[in-house]
């Protein structure tokens, strides 16, 4: 007799931008900003000004944080493929002006110019990205001495988190993180790049139960989006019962990974003195939560597609238009392409 076929797992079709749009609003209690690596990473760059682009900003609490700890005069942008996320940024500037410009764009499809950034982040974020076509983006950008830094964390740092050791499945559902053998290896495989070291951080945290088990529930972090329905309801059960007490500690491990441009680009970097940096320095944009522009249009995958990046210089006029509306610097606009 034949047995009958198991049901189909049916996971929740969830794109990396809808996770994010969805929880905008309360992104910002969700998570914990680690001060130690940004210093770190400032530490690192040259004494002068920069420019610079944190990517996959979200609400923009890393993005803040490194723009008040960057040196005098630099000039940073920061790129999200959520509308959601990039308006909870320009929101925190409570009416004042912003010196950040948000861009709704993609990590693979950075419409700059060849060779324009002095630096560029990406905190937490590298796991939602083809890390191949990311670090290939990256390398086109970068001037000359320019780094690169992902802040992230390894499947080993994972599986050692209260989720990694508590909640059934989870790094089983988590398999978009990157070793860091693999990071080392997709550096070098990656003209115009190489790598110049990687450090590791170690956080205490501490949370309740009540409070892991709302974050669990509320989908807030994107690999619960991996689970169906059933198996959530289930395994947030057995994670409580796991748990060794009401109140628990653990330490979060996480990787910083450094690489630097390792050829002179065709292009020569734009300097201080160019329309694209003096449009951001004059216009920091700023934008109210309530009118934020549409997401790019997504392919397959959950990415964003954005049109390619051109030659031509943004002008100051456009770009101060652009904070006047109240709209982002978009791939998708009339400015795709021209942004620094």
């Amino acid at each position: 007799m034949m047995a009958a076929s198991r049901p189909r797992r049916e996971v929740p079709k969830v794109t990396v931008g809808g996770h994010f749009e969805r929880v905008a609003a309360v992104y910002e209690s969700l998570r914990t900003t680690d001060e130690a690596p940004v210093r770190a990473i400032c530490q690192l760059l040259p004494d002068r000004r920069v420019t610079g682009l944190d990517i996959g900003c979200g609400t923009g609490r890393y993005t803040r944080l490194l723009g008040a700890l960057l040196p005098g005069g630099s000039l940073l942008a920061a790129s999200d493929v959520s509308a959601a996320m990039l308006a909870q940024l320009t929101a925190a500037s409570h009416g004042h002006a912003l010196r950040v410009v948000p861009l709704l764009a993609a990590a693979e499809e950075l419409p700059f110019r060849d060779a324009s950034l002095d630096v560029v982040t990406a905190f937490n974020c590298v796991h939602h990205f083809d890390l191949g076509r990311f670090l290939t983006a990256v390398a086109r950008v970068l001037a000359p001495g320019g780094q690169l830094f992902i802040y992230t964390r390894t499947p080993q740092q994972n599986a050692r988190t209260i989720w990694g050791r508590y909640f059934p499945g989870f790094t089983e559902h988590e398999q978009r993180l990157h070793s860091q053998a693999a990071f080392r290896d997709a550096v070098r495989r990656t003209g115009g790049l190489k790598m110049i070291a990687t450090q590791t951080f170690s956080h205490p945290r501490s949370s309740t139960a009540g409070r892991l088990r709302a974050q669990a529930e509320g989908r807030h972090y994107s690999t619960f989006s991996r689970y169906t329905p059933e198996e959530l309801r289930a395994s947030i059960t057995a994670f409580l019962a796991r748990l060794p007490s009401p109140e628990v500690c653990w330490v979060d491990e996480h990787l910083l990974v450094v690489a630097g441009a390792s050829r002179r680009n065709q292009v020569e970097p734009d300097g201080p003195g160019t329309l694209a940096n003096q449009a951001i320095k004059d216009q920091a944009l700023q934008i109210s939560a309530g009118r934020a522009g549409q997401a790019p249009p997504r392919r397959r995958g959950g990415r964003a597609q954005i049109t390619p990046s051109c030659a031509q210089p943004i002008a100051g006029d456009d770009l101060r238009q652009s904070a006047q509306i109240g709209g982002y610097t978009r791939g998708g606009s009339s400015l795709a392409g021209h942004v620094l």
